[in-house]
């Protein structure tokens, strides 16, 4: 999660941008056959990809109320028969209207997931794959991706969850979580995401799924997520592979998550300390930030606990729509020695303490060209197009930032991981040049390869970020834009290699030479010593992991970046307790 504008600035630029195409639940599609769940009966429908879709199914009771900021509870049964037609809401979330300002969308009551499954029966249970949507722990909705072409084309069953965002799926404060020996974990997201695959193994035989052979995959947040389940004790057993597109292990301590930013461990600017001082004074409960910190410390843990479960969730969710860098300040996965291990993940994967599943790892050449292209510093609106305003900069920076992220990402871990591991990176960029470049402003930029993943080019990115309003909004498509008839053959080949590899992968932990055995053969890291890249023209391989060092000589080699920069971009990429304090120090540069 390197430095980028607020995903609310991506306004701006989606503006521009065509219409965002939803996955297809329409009425009066053929209704296919009731399966019965342990929460009760459903029906679905069939989609207009030829997939078998179940929507909006309930796999947890709603955090609601005294529920909020608690562990998901069973999900609650149903008498009669339930209509799975159509998606749940999304957990609550900020959103950018069309007029600029920022609104709330969204419900707590949100703990559902979709299923899609290929049509025909089957003789044997299919492999699964559970889809752990991004968005900065903030933002999206498993609604926003359709898993029609995945499950039909390879012959898998897909399941798309929702899991809580924000302060209600990560909040760290010990009137929630306790002290001491007795304290509990905050990362309710997690546990939410834990809960759906108990879901998935207790329920999806009844859908055609094998609830033995499941693959926990993600992007972005999402890939962070699953990271967060390869290291959480619970998890164990209930997926058998993982797949982390454009993650890392982008994990706050304990006292980065909790602590005011003036301690001698400071906390970040949305640190549960800071937020409820925040809440205290808005809500008349202290005249200011020394009063609203006494009472943090004086008031009884579990009435303060009571008061915060009794705050309308608007209000629980107002200091962070303004943040200037929400997704990035927010505390989401935490060392917290309680879901996660305190220790490091480096040294847990080195020792081999982890749920040691297969797993495929990789990101996109150019994550960062996603960020620069909604920054007014970097590209302006030059009557209908998009213009980059100094391409050199634009070039430093995403190279600063997009190369280590793959490092952090892929190459530091490549290595480290004692179970079966397979890389690659995305280098598709065959978008359209004009009116606008948007080669040189996107290239192969963070969350383009989902709709390749997906096979679907209404842009999946878009729906993770910024869901449809409850409001009946319009929201924009910014990718829309870069898939036209030019490139069709370029990301049709692309995709249907990626899905390939993808679902073989799924099937038996190895995606080889693809489901129908007609691509190059993809080899583990460990045997190969490569990774494989997908370009616009072809399967490459790339044999090179970068290091450390070589990114710190690169920042401080970089002649369009003032010292001021650098340091920030240092800080940026080494603020959480993966990475040592001593390359700032030995800079001179400012701690966070």
């Amino acid at each position: 999660m390197m430095y980028k504008p607020s995903t609310l600035l991506l306004a701006g630029l989606i503006a521009i941008f065509a219409p965002l195409n939803r996955a297809s639940a329409e009425p009066g599609s053929p209704v296919v056959l009731g399966v019965q769940t342990e929460g009760g009966r459903v029906v679905g429908m069939q989609t207009e990809g030829g997939a078998r879709a179940w929507y909006g199914i309930p796999y947890a009771a709603p955090p609601v109320g005294e529920r909020r900021w608690r562990p998901p509870a069973p999900v609650i049964a149903w008498h009669g028969v339930r209509a799975a037609v159509a998606p749940g809401p999304p957990c609550l979330q900020p959103y950018a209207r069309a007029q600029g300002d920022i609104a709330v969308t969204g419900s707590e009551d949100c703990l559902t997931l979709n299923v899609f499954s290929p049509p025909g029966p089957r003789s044997h249970q299919l492999p699964v794959m559970v889809w752990i949507h991004g968005g900065g722990q903030l933002y999206g909705s498993g609604a926003g991706f359709d898993g029609s072409q995945l499950a039909t084309t390879q012959d898998v069953v897909v399941v798309t969850i929702n899991y809580r965002l924000g302060p209600f799926g990560w909040f760290h404060h010990p009137a929630i979580t306790g002290s001491g020996a007795r304290r509990s974990t905050g990362q309710f997201a997690l546990l939410d995401a834990i809960a759906a695959l108990q879901w998935v193994r207790a329920n999806i035989s009844a859908f055609g799924g094998n609830g033995d052979n499941v693959t926990a995959f993600g992007e972005s947040a999402g890939a962070q997520n699953v990271y967060a389940l390869v290291l959480a004790r619970p998890a164990q057993g209930l997926f058998q592979k993982a797949i982390a597109q454009s993650g890392g292990f982008w994990n706050m301590s304990l006292p980065q998550a909790v602590n005011f930013r003036d301690d001698p461990v400071p906390g970040t600017p949305l640190s549960a300390r800071e937020v409820v001082n925040a809440l205290l004074m808005a809500n008349g409960k202290a005249v200011d930030s020394n009063a609203a910190r006494t009472r943090q410390h004086t008031e009884r843990p579990a009435r303060l606990a009571h008061w915060l479960r009794s705050l309308p969730a608007t209000a629980v969710l107002a200091p962070y729509l303004h943040a200037a860098h929400a997704e990035y300040d927010l505390p989401s996965v935490v060392y917290d020695g309680v879901l996660i291990p305190a220790e490091n993940h480096r040294s847990l994967l080195a020792r081999g303490a982890y749920n040691a599943v297969p797993m495929i790892i990789g990101g996109n050449r150019d994550e960062q060209k996603l960020f620069l292209s909604s920054d007014p510093g970097f590209v302006r609106t030059v009557g209908d197009r998009l213009e980059v305003i100094d391409e050199s900069r634009y070039a430093t920076f995403n190279r600063l930032y997009s190369d280590w992220w793959n490092y952090s990402a892929v190459d530091d871990l490549l290595p480290r991981l004692h179970s079966r591991v397979y890389g690659y990176r995305f280098e598709w960029d065959d978008e359209p040049t004009s009116p606008t470049d948007l080669q040189k402003i996107f290239g192969a930029a963070h969350g383009i390869e989902l709709a390749f993943v997906f096979g679907t080019f209404e842009s999946a990115f878009i729906r993770d970020s910024l869901p449809a309003t409850d409001q009946g909004e319009t929201v924009a498509d910014p990718f829309g834009a870069l898939f036209n008839e030019a490139n069709r053959t370029s990301r049709s080949r692309v995709s249907k290699s990626m899905m390939s590899y993808w679902a073989q992968f799924a099937r038996t932990g190895n995606p080889g030479r693809g489901t129908r055995q007609e691509l190059p053969e993809w080899r583990d890291w460990q045997a190969g010593q490569r990774k494989l890249v997908f370009t616009t023209t072809a399967l490459t391989w790339d044999d090179k992991l970068v290091d450390e060092n070589e990114l710190l000589k690169a920042l401080w080699a970089a002649p369009d970046l003032s010292e001021k920069e650098k340091c920030a971009v240092l800080l940026d990429n080494t603020m959480y307790p993966s990475y040592p304090l001593t390359v700032l120090t030995q800079r001179g540069c400012p701690r966070y």
